[in-house]
């Protein structure tokens, strides 16, 4: 899953008119691109599952008290909105360490973010916590003794989380995680210059056994700012994404492979009711 600016715009058309569509309407009658009509879309259109939202379960979310730790190794990120307006702000998210929950920043104007007091080869997991965002997490990380720079959030509003489980025919359970990571290009990342910076033709495996996830789902790429996910889908396309959708709570690795291609890890500390999303540059990413 990446985030360019306006990556899902056409997607979010496809969706959201097929949505309002009967069962019995016109084949035609969504269509806004002349790309292909992804499939699953126009098989569901009456059967958008109920994912839950704060209006079925509302979340209280704890203000940041505290600070964002002093000295030791530094970690910095930036927080993305995973839709149209990719670089909106996300003002008022709180940003938690996971392993050390004292330490919380709330974002103002800038989405940039940065936590000190680590050291080096300690895990380091982020949250962000938002009303109109659905609870994300990023992928777990062993610190460097030069910090990390580069850390992301791709954070979806509840409305496209909607609207991606409507594309995935799976509805998300409370007591599982969902799981995200894209298999990024050689050299690219969120914010390079390109309409897509996935690398094409991978296939991507999760350990331990999930059991009753589901899973892979990978992201099919109709043109710039349109992709979907597509169960038929068997390896990754230009848009790189891949989803594991209602994982048991625990700790998990994601493997990508590809011929001839080297491709970093990715790690997750799943849990209940969180989406885990290993985003670019630090998730499943083709090196030298």
């Amino acid at each position: 899953m990446r985030a360019m600016p306006s990556r899902l715009s056409l997607s979010l058309a496809i969706l959201t008119t097929a949505a309002c569509e009967s069962a019995s309407a016109a084949p035609d009658a969504a269509v806004v691109t002349d790309a292909p009509r992804p499939d699953v879309v126009e098989a569901d259109v009456a059967a958008e599952p109920d994912v839950p939202t704060p209006a079925d379960a509302p979340r209280v979310i704890e203000p940041c008290d505290a600070g964002a730790g002093d000295g030791g190794i530094v970690v910095r990120g930036r927080a993305y909105n995973f839709g149209p307006t990719g670089g909106a702000s996300l003002r008022g998210a709180v940003i938690r360490v996971l392993e050390h929950p004292e330490r919380c920043v709330t974002l103002g104007d800038s989405n940039d973010f940065s936590f000190g007091g680590f050291v080096a080869g300690e895990p380091v997991s982020l949250t962000m916590d938002h009303p109109d965002y659905v609870p994300i997490q990023t992928g777990t990380h062993s610190v460097p003794s030069t910090g990390i720079t580069g850390i992301t959030f791709q954070a979806p509003t509840w409305g496209i989380y909607r609207l991606m489980a409507t594309a995935a025919r799976e509805v998300p359970q409370g007591d599982r995680c969902q799981i995200a990571a894209t298999v990024t290009a050689l050299g690219l990342s969120i914010d390079s210059p390109t309409p897509s910076h996935g690398e094409a033709g991978a296939t991507v495996t999760i350990e331990p056994d999930p059991g009753d996830a589901v899973g892979p789902i990978y992201f099919n790429y109709y043109g710039p700012g349109s992709i979907l996910p597509d169960r038929a889908l068997r390896e990754t396309t230009r848009d790189g994404g891949v989803l594991w959708l209602n994982v048991r709570p625990g700790e998990y690795v994601l493997t990508a492979h590809k011929a001839g291609v080297n491709i970093t890890q990715a790690r997750f500390r799943c849990r209940a009711g969180v989406l885990v999303n290993a985003s670019p540059p630090m998730g499943l990413q083709v090196v030298p």
